[in-house]
Order: structure tokens, then sequence, then C-alpha cells
């Protein structure tokens, strides 16, 4: 009997683990692996796959071989060693290694590493065979990969062209967004009124009303010289206010307070009274008793990094402004006259309204049914849910506004020429390589990927320890406040005393409410689940057995172990599932290495990094 157990989700893990390699660490300034290893000169290209006409066959380890020579061969032939560092710019394109005359740079390599947040250092110096060329390789296994999934056609899917060309728009607006910002400078003033703000502590007194006319009476009332004090104790008595939780002999931070009110005390001096501040449940006013500056060096940083994102934020903010006067012109009457939860003409036939609402220059416009279907997605759990409850034409407006942002920032990003940019065609090569390396496990070497009853059971015995249950203990407890009481209840126990009875009769116990007191429900517990000074106590106890422990918090517990059930394995029956997807990830990352065997034999690779 066979199974296949491999879900969607495995294989995006299983796409990560090659695309991020594990590597243990390299050498502080070692310079980057020098000189060549003898790429060998190919015959006539042939596919793994039918598609595959534009493969070739290679192997990649040094080799002499015998042919005529012509110009590549001598261009290739003549060798140098270079001593790049390893992360300097100027040797970002240096190739290490080409699939099919696709180049592997340095700085591919470079973005390996990176992405697993390696950092050099003296304790880390290991061989280069054993820092570069083990990444190289599975650098070059997912460039044959993505090669044979493109000669597979792969991309051309109407599911993956469209995961690209979301992909595509969505950077490209971000590569606009990174122009537009990159000379941003923090506004210092408002960094330093933003770091007061953060240090800022306050003390106060407050009072809370549910009625705003009881809050505004309580102003008044202040307004005319009466005493916060008094008269606050005077509507606490009647009822007409509440206390707030805070600890009003603590000082509070901004951040503690909250936005709404930190606000609202914002031009509050000490000694003064605030205005009627309006929260979720109530109405606040509060005296401020005194005000405080503590500095911390961290919120300097982050009030820097706040004010910087916000000025981010309002230029592009003010960019869409820019943009959408240059280039859209909106329908407002048809916009308003849209009705999409009327039953004539219906949501349906909106969907295929062609009229047009925004007129983009040079670009497609934005109809009635683009409206309609950015407003379907956004109601996916049923459009007819939305229609009843009147959510849809409050909807219709932020729905067009996200429509003409992305029509126009694509427009801007265009005219500038910036899906030619290197940093726009970079991100969209990695996500390509990325989703055609996962599309290939998924619909070309998982369909044939299983295992049997036969693996399952072999892989079980073998893991055993994997599937042990733990050791539990069933504990009855009683606290006493003096260890003496709890040893000669520990005594009168061994002696046949019922353990129920001395515990509802036993002197010196813990009140039942006392802090930090452990409850025993006499359900099983682990040896872990346990506090540590306790594990130690019962952790050779049998059933039957009494133990006397001492908490940290001062109590001394009389101990009976009701119950012991010893660590032993569960059985393969319960355990069968997760043990069969351990064997279907095993086999899958097998059959992942059978085709790295295979594509190298099919596609011409050169290494040009030697391992030293």
């Amino acid at each position: 009997m066979k199974a296949k157990l491999l879900t969607t989700g495995t294989v995006a893990v299983m796409a990560g683990m090659v695309l991020c390699m594990e590597v243990s660490g390299f050498a502080s300034e070692q310079p980057a692996p020098q000189a060549v290893v003898q790429p060998v000169q190919v015959p006539e290209a042939k596919g793994v796959t039918p598609e595959a006409g534009k493969a070739g066959t290679a192997k990649t380890e040094a080799a002499a071989v015998s042919q005529p020579v012509n110009d590549q061969t001598r261009a290739e032939g003549v060798y140098i060693h270079l001593k790049a560092p390893f992360y300097s710019p100027l040797f970002f394109d240096v190739p290490l290694a080409s699939v099919n005359d696709e180049k592997i740079t340095l700085g591919d390599l470079q973005k390996a590493l990176m992405s697993l947040h390696e950092k050099i250092t003296e304790e880390k110096e290991v061989s280069a065979k054993k820092n570069f060329m083990e990444p190289l390789e599975r650098l070059i296994n997912v460039k044959l990969v993505v090669q044979e999934a493109k000669n597979m056609e792969l991309d051309k899917q109407d599911e993956i062209k469209s995961n690209l060309q979301k992909f595509a728009d969505q950077q490209l607006r971000q590569v606009l967004f990174l122009e537009r910002v990159k000379d941003i400078k923090p506004d210092e003033k408002k960094v330093q009124k933003e770091y007061r703000d953060a240090i800022k502590e306050t003390k106060l007194k407050s009072v809370m009303f549910l009625k705003e006319k009881d809050a505004k009476t309580f102003l008044d009332e202040l307004k005319h010289g009466k005493k916060f004090d008094e008269l606050r104790d005077k509507v606490l008595k009647e009822g007409r206010a509440e206390a707030v939780g805070q600890d009003e002999r603590q000082f509070a931070t901004n951040a503690a307070l909250g936005p709404v009110v930190s606000a609202g005390l914002a031009d509050v001096k000490a000694g003064g009274i605030s205005p009627i501040i309006e929260i979720t449940n109530g109405f606040i006013i509060a005296k401020v008793e005194e005000i405080r500056y503590v500095d911390n060096p961290e919120a300097v940083e982050q009030a820097r990094s706040k004010v910087l994102s916000q000025m981010k934020l309002d230029s592009l903010k003010g960019y869409k402004a820019e943009l959408i006067k240059k280039y859209a012109k909106e329908d407002t009457k048809l916009v308003k006259s849209l009705d999409f939860e009327a039953k004539k003409p219906g949501f349906e036939k909106l969907l295929t309204d062609k009229r047009v609402v925004m007129s983009i220059k040079g670009e497609e416009p934005i109809r009635v049914s683009d409206l309609a279907d950015a407003m379907n997605s956004k109601f996916f759990h049923g459009i007819e849910n939305a229609v009843k409850e009147k959510k849809l034409n409050r909807e219709k407006l932020l729905a067009l506004d996200e429509l003409e942002s992305v029509r126009v920032f694509k427009k801007a990003a265009l005219d500038k020429g910036l899906d030619k940019s290197e940093e726009y065609l970079k991100r969209i090569e990695d996500h390509m390589t990325s989703v055609l390396f996962g599309a290939f496990i998924e619909k070309v070497i998982k369909p044939d990927v299983t295992f049997t009853v036969a693996e399952v059971k072999d892989y079980y015995e073998k893991h055993l320890s994997d599937y042990v249950g733990p050791e539990t203990l069933q504990i009855a407890g009683i606290a006493f406040t003096k260890k003496d009481d709890a040893q000669k209840a520990i005594d009168k126990l061994r002696e046949g005393v019922d353990f129920a009875w001395l515990k509802n009769n036993a002197d010196g116990q813990v009140a039942k409410n006392a802090r930090g007191l452990l409850q025993f429900n006499e359900e099983s517990l682990t040896l872990q689940s346990m506090p540590e000074p306790m594990q130690k106590v019962v952790k050779d106890a049998r059933k039957g057995d009494y133990r006397l422990y001492e908490s940290p918090e001062g109590y001394a517990y009389a101990l009976f172990i009701k119950e012991k059930v010893e660590a032993k394995a569960r059985p393969l029956e319960e355990v069968k599932d997760e043990v069969g997807q351990k064997v279907a990830w095993l086999n899958l990352t097998q059959d992942i290495e059978k085709w790295f065997k295979k594509l190298r034999e099919a596609y011409p690779v050169k290494i040009y990094l030697e391992s030293r």
C-alpha cells in the first residue's frame, strides 16, 4: 500500500530550505575563494524532459577534453586567480558559475549567505570549501530546476503568470516609492518633539463620567472655584462618576496613557485641569499633579524613525495627489450615481458594466466592472450579505481610491522607466526563481512522492525515542505554613491516616486564596510542567509515596503520589499520520536530490570557484 501525504505548505518549506542554504560560518577578512575549476566542453544539448530542448549534458568536475581548439576554447583555456573581497560591490557581478550560460555571481552568493544573517567573525574561520562551495552548489541546483521549469513552460501557466504579474506590479510601485522618499531626512525639530513626548511622564488624578453632560457640569464647577479632590469625592459618592483604574501615586508615560488621553493632556501644565477627554466607554477629566521627563537614549532613535516614517508617508500622499491631478480624470457624476446595493440593475450586471468611471492618460481606464470586481474581492464571504448589510456603497469610494492609486503609480513608474531598472528586474528575477522552483516541486516531483506502510513502520521503529510519551504523575497535596507541620502530616499519612480526612482537619494549613499557592486538581502532570524545585523532590517517587516540598513562596507541602505512569512509546496507530509526514518529507528530499543529479547530467554547468 502506498500513500501520498505532502501538503502544499510542506513543498513551500522545502523550496525555502533549498533557496536559503544552511551555512556554518565563514572566515573573517578572508578573500573570496580564488581561481577556477577547468570547465568541461559539452556536446549538443539533450533535455531531461521532452520540453527541455535547449538543455545540454555536462559534468562539473575538472577534466581534460581533447577537442579542436576554437575561439571559445582558447578564451576559456587561459585562467587567472582573482583575489576578490567577498563583500566588495566592485566584484558583485563576477561569475562564480554558469548553468546553460546563465551566470551565478558573487553577488548571488552574498545574498544567499546574508539571507541566513551570517556574520563574519574570526571565531568562524573554516575552509573556503565548507563555506562557499556548498551554497554555490545549491544555487546551481536552483538554477537547474528553474531552467527546466521554463523549458516545461510552467511559467506560462495562468496561475503562475497571474502570481508573477501581481508581484511585478507591486514591486514596480515599491521601487517608485523608494525612489520618491530616498532623500528625505527627518526634521530634527519634529524628532525632538516626538522624543519629549516619548519620555514625558505624568502623575495625575482623574475621574470618568458615563454622560457628557455630567462631565461638563463637573468642569464648570471646577472653573467656579471648587476643589478637584472634594468635587471628585462628591460625584463618586453620588454615583455620577467612576474612578479610573490607574495608581495615582505612580507616574504614567504617554504610551501607558494611550494616544487619546495623552493628546488630551498635551497642553496641560502641572497643577492644571484637562479638557473633557472622550474615550470608548466614557468621558475623562484629569488633574495633572506633576510632570517629569526621563531621558532614554533608545527613545531618540525610535523618535527619529517614527518621524521619518511619517514624513515619507506624507510625501507619498502628496505625490499621489500630484499624479491623480496629472494623469486621472474622474466621472464624478457617474460615480455618485452608482448604486451597488440596488436590485436593478443588480450587482451581477455591474460586474460586466464597461462604462468608464476614471480615465488614465496612456493607460487602460477604470470601469464600473473594475470597481465592482474590486468590491467583490473585498467581500469574499459573499456579496449578498454585504448588500443586505448596506456595506457596498460605503466602500465604493475607498475601492475607487485604491484602484486609481495602483493605476497612477504604475503609470508614473513606467514613465520613469523603472520597469527597466536593475533593482526592479532583480526583484522580479528572484521572485520568479522562488515561484518556479516551488511549482516544479509541486507539479513535477511531488505527485510521484509516496510512502508505504512498511516504510512508516521501519521509520517508527528506528526513531522510537521520538514518539515516547512523557512520564506523568497524579499528585495530591496539603500546604502548610510551617515545615514541621508538613512533616508531621507526612508521618501520619505513612501511619495510615486517610489523606482526605487529614486535608479537611489538619491545623496550620495555608489559606486557600494565598498568593502563589499551588493547586492540585488530581490531574496527570508531567515533570516539565512542575516548578523546577518540585521536579527534584518527586523525580524518583513511586505510586503511594509521600514527599515534603518547600516552595519559594515559603509554603511546605505534604505531597501524595496517587498515580505514576512511566514514560512509554505511543503506539504506531496513534502516530501513523505524523510518521507518514516524516517519511513523505524524506522521500521528497531524496527525489529532489535525484532530480538535481539528472539535471546536472543534462545541462551544461561550469564552476569557476576553486575549492581550496
